[in-house]
C-alpha cells in the first residue's frame, strides 16, 4: 500500500494553506505535527478527498483519492466528530454501518469487535450523551474502522482529553498501524512522540522535516541548553531564545533553552527532545537569535 502526494497545493485567497507538498506514505503510523494554522487540516481533508487540490495530485495505489472507490478503503475522524446524543454506542455503530452498506449480521459482529477494541464494551448500551470526551473520541475511531479501512486519518483526536484518556487513545492508535496507513494530526507533542513511526513536521503549509524520532531531533542536537541565572538575565534570555522550561529556584531562575550558541557562561548542554524541536520552530521567538 502506498499513498503518494505529488506537488499538492491549496490556496485560500491570499493564504497558501498547503505549499507544493510531495510525500510517500506506506504502512505504519505517521504523526503530522505543527502549530495551529500550519496547514495540517487542509492537507488531511485533501487526503480524504473532501477538498480538491488547486494543483498536484494525491493517489492511493495508483487511484486518485477523489474517486468513489477510495472511500471504501478510507477511515476518517475529523476534528469535529458528529454523533447522535440519544443513541447508544452500539446503535450508533449499527446505524453508521447501515449507511456504509454493511450487511446487518456482519455489522453487528464488527460493532462488537470495535467496541471491545475501543474499551467501550461495558457501555455499549449507554447513551453517547453520558460519555466523557475520551470515550466519545474512542467511539469516533471505532466508527472510522467499520469498513476496515486501509487508510485511517485522525485530525486532532486527543484535543481536550485528560492525560489518562489520552494514554488510552494513544494505545489504541498504536495498534492500528500494524496493517494500514495511519496519519495522526496534532499539535500535542507527546501524542506523536509515543506512537508515530514517522514524524512529519509541518510549517507554513510545507513539510519541513520527515523521519523517525531519532532522525528528526538531530536537527537541534547540540542546541539545547540548561542554566540557572538571576531574574534579569532570565528575562533577557527568554526574549532572545525559545524557553521550554522555566522554574524558580533558591539560586535563581532555571531555564531550558533552544539556541544555536551557548546562551550564557553557566549553561550546560542537554539531550534534545521532540518538544525542544517543536519549540525551536514554532515559538514566538523562533528565528530570532537562535544561531
Amino acid at each position: 500500500m502506498e499513498l503518494i502526494f505529488d506537488r499538492v497545493t491549496k490556496q485560500y485567497r491570499e493564504k497558501i494553506a498547503v505549499d507544493r507538498v510531495s510525500l510517500s506514505l506506506s504502512q505504519g503510523v505517521y504523526g503530522l505535527l505543527g502549530a495551529n494554522g500550519a496547514g495540517k487540516t487542509t492537507l488531511m481533508r485533501m487526503m480524504c478527498g473532501v477538498l480538491r487540490p488547486d494543483s498536484g495530485e494525491i493517489r492511493y495505489n495508483g487511484m486518485d483519492v477523489g474517486e468513489e472507490l477510495y472511500r471504501d478503503v478510507l477511515g476518517y475522524l475529523p476534528q469535529e466528530f458528529g454523533y447522535y446524543p440519544e443513541f447508544s454506542a452500539m446503535d450508533f455503530l449499527m446505524y453508521l454501518a447501515s449507511l456504509k452498506g454493511i450487511p446487518r449480521k456482519k455489522a453487528k459482529e464488527k460493532s462488537l469487535e470495535l467496541l471491545e477494541l475501543a474499551d467501550l464494551s461495558h457501555v455499549a448500551k449507554k447513551k453517547i450523551k453520558t460519555f466523557s470526551g475520551g470515550m466519545k473520541q474512542r467511539l469516533g475511531i471505532a466508527q472510522s474502522l467499520l469498513n476496515n479501512p486501509e487508510v485511517l486519518v485522525l485530525d486532532e483526536p486527543t484535543a481536550g482529553l485528560d492525560p489518562k484518556e489520552r494514554v488510552k487513545f494513544r494505545n489504541m492508535v498504536s495498534k492500528l498501524g500494524n496493517d494500514r496507513i495511519v496519519l495522526l494530526s496534532t499539535h500535542i507533542v507527546p501524542d506523536v512522540e509515543y506512537i508515530a513511526d514517522v514524524i512529519l513536521l509541518m510549517k507554513d503549509g510545507a513539510i519541513i522535516h520527515k523521519g523517525s524520532l531519532e532522525e528528526i531531533i538531530q536537527e537541534i542536537s547540540g542546541k539545547v541548553w540548561e542554566c540557572t541565572v538571576d531574574s534579569q538575565s532570565a528575562a533577557r534570555l527568554m526574549g532572545q531564545y525559545p524557553a521550554l522550561n522555566i522554574r524558580k529556584e533558591k539560586e535563581g531562575t532555571s531555564l531550558r533553552l533552544v539556541c544555536g550558541q551557548k546562551p550564557t557562561e553557566s549553561a550546560v548542554q542537554a539531550a534534545a527532545a521532540l518538544e525542544d524541536l517543536y519549540l525551536y520552530y514554532f515559538s514566538e521567538t523562533s528565528g530570532e537569535g537562535q544561531e
